[in-house]
């Protein structure tokens, strides 16, 4: 019974420990994408849109601007722009820790996605009204 205890103390601690460790671990990704893609990607992003200026989207440096504030303001940005324009593949994506991480962040920061999360039949408007 005294060995109980301590027995459930240190398994606490241990996975207190491994939590932390994954914690390092995804912050390295966020890091990672901020640092190294962000800039290959706000680089393309620019080319991408001076290369397609015409009369009907002129494309400026009000509009690239724009356009770059918008895509690096948020890790889950970077990240689906950079899937879209290839910088990232999804070779790369299904590495078992990369995969974590991107269901994480996309999980995590739903709210600030460039293409909104699906809603589920059971939370759309008509069928909560079709409820009622």
């Amino acid at each position: 019974m005294d060995l109980i205890l301590p027995l459930l103390a240190l398994a606490l601690l241990v996975w207190m420990s491994w939590r932390l460790v994954q914690a390092k671990r995804y912050n390295q990704f966020i890091d990672w994408l901020m640092t190294d893609i962000k800039p290959q990607l706000l680089s393309h992003l620019q080319q991408e849109l001076v290369e397609q200026r015409c009369q009907q989207y002129p494309n400026n440096d009000c509009h690239i601007e724009a356009s770059c504030h918008y895509y690096g303001q948020y890790p889950v940005r970077v990240l689906e722009a950079a899937l879209q324009r290839d910088i990232i593949t999804s070779d790369w994506i299904q590495q078992r820790q990369n995969k974590r991480h991107v269901q994480h962040l996309l999980f995590i920061q739903a709210a600030y996605r460039i293409t909104p999360a699906p809603v589920a039949k059971d939370q759309s408007p008509q069928h909560q009204h079709q409820q009622d």
